[in-house]
């Protein structure tokens, strides 16, 4: 970088700790768009019957994925954060790109909008399939940007979402009060979590300390993906957006009453879709005399499967250890216990807690199952933070915010 140029602004340092686009590379927009009007055509193609149509479809996946992967990792000049957002981009285009233009053909009929629980039929107008498209391209959960529409995907917390009755500038100041509530809260943990020089893995530490800073990898991915979206949401309901088209990321988490009911339900369905579609091509080969309760252990056990290949390439893409001076395996001991010690504790919960807590009373039983899973979350999150402490993550050039009113109160430390 030119030794010359001016330092940025407190304000703009703050806010590409949240909006990384703002520090994006623009040499990634030829590859982006390339990828996404590939997608967009895709899943345009997909109103349309005939082998013409399923056959371009299939040929758009080459080209999409080539462009969506130097997206993911081709030679852009970028900060470790931002390194990371591009990869995790350019692996949801491959993974939507897959879906699409060839996991489709597994399909007996093509996906399709649900308005107030009725299906929608098909469009049939050129504006209407390219509607279509765009609204597959851009939807992770299943949301739709039409009012009152959803995929017929999407879990059923999003699909039955709708806001109180409030006027739109009081649905706007909730928002803004709740930002402000999850700012100071990822503020706290983030100075937790600078707390330590990261001399040492987070697994060497005392076993309370391993446990808070399980807490904090577990609060702060939750508040790293819902303030971007809090503010994405409030500008658009701000600037005239249906508020039901903005049902929230998570479906309380901190709520859930099992394990099982944290993964399923509660937990984030930004990848969700993705992992299921891509689970579809190795059950094929599971025989259809396996019985269902063996099929959807094995199923689950192939989605965190995935789900840990798919971490264990953005843990490689914040370019490793370098804060412990260590050399960087890609298959992560730690990134792989945590991913796949998840199906183990399902698989206790439903095989020996439920059983034995099934005598109980209903809000006893919820209880027992809600503090297990809570248990499991923090004993298996040490791993998850020993890979992001390990990978420099929470190294003293990385951080969640630009301008601390915790540290600041505390220590005088007002910017980060």
């Amino acid at each position: 970088m030119n030794s010359t140029m001016a330092a940025p602004s407190p304000f703009f340092h703050a806010a590409s700790r949240f909006f990384p686009s703002l520090i994006t590379p623009t040499s990634i927009v030829p590859p982006s768009n390339i990828a996404s009007i590939c997608i967009l055509v895709g899943s345009s193609l997909l109103t349309y019957k005939g082998t013409l149509p399923s056959l371009i479809r299939a040929a758009l996946f080459p080209p999409a994925a080539y462009y969506a992967y130097d997206v993911a990792f081709g030679p852009h000049e970028a900060t470790r954060a931002v390194s990371t957002g591009l990869t995790l981009m350019g692996l949801m285009y491959i993974m939507k790109a897959f879906d699409i233009c060839i996991i489709s053909f597994l399909d007996k009929e093509p996906p399709h909008w649900v308005k107030d629980g009725k299906p929608v039929p098909l469009p049939t107008t050129l504006t209407g399939r390219l509607l279509y498209g765009f609204d597959m391209l851009s939807s992770t959960r299943g949301t739709s940007w039409f009012p009152g529409y959803s995929w017929n995907w999407a879990p059923k917390y999003i699909s039955a979402y709708r806001t109180p009755p409030r006027s739109r500038i009081t649905t706007v100041l909730m928002r803004i009060f709740s930002l402000a509530v999850q700012y100071i809260a990822i503020d706290a943990f983030d100075a937790i979590a600078h707390s330590e020089t990261w001399e040492q893995p987070v697994l060497s530490l005392p076993f309370p300390k391993q446990i808070l800073f399980s807490l904090c990898i577990c609060v702060t991915t939750y508040l790293t993906i819902t303030i971007p979206e809090t503010i994405y949401s409030t500008t658009f309901i701000a600037l005239g957006s249906n508020p039901d088209t903005w049902p929230p990321i998570f479906n309380r988490p901190f709520a859930a009453s099992s394990l099982q009911d944290f993964w399923s339900n509660k937990w984030h369905h930004i990848f969700k879709r993705a992992f299921d579609r891509l689970s579809l091509l190795p059950m094929l080969l599971v025989p259809r005399s396996v019985p269902l309760s063996a099929r959807r252990v094995l199923r689950a056990l192939i989605i965190f499967g995935f789900s840990a290949a798919f971490h264990l390439v953005l843990v490689e893409r914040m370019f490793g250890a370098k804060s412990l001076g260590k050399v960087w395996q890609f298959v992560d001991s730690s990134t792989l216990l945590f991913f796949l010690l998840q199906p183990l504790g399902l698989l206790i919960e439903r095989a020996v807690l439920v059983p034995l807590a099934s005598p109980l009373p209903n809000a006893a039983r919820i209880w027992v199952t809600r503090l297990w899973a809570w248990g499991w979350l923090l004993w298996t999150g040490r791993y998850w933070a020993d890979a992001w402490a390990r990978a420099g993550m929470w190294g003293a050039d990385e951080g969640y915010v630009g301008w601390s009113p915790v540290r600041g109160l505390l220590y005088g430390q007002w910017i980060v």
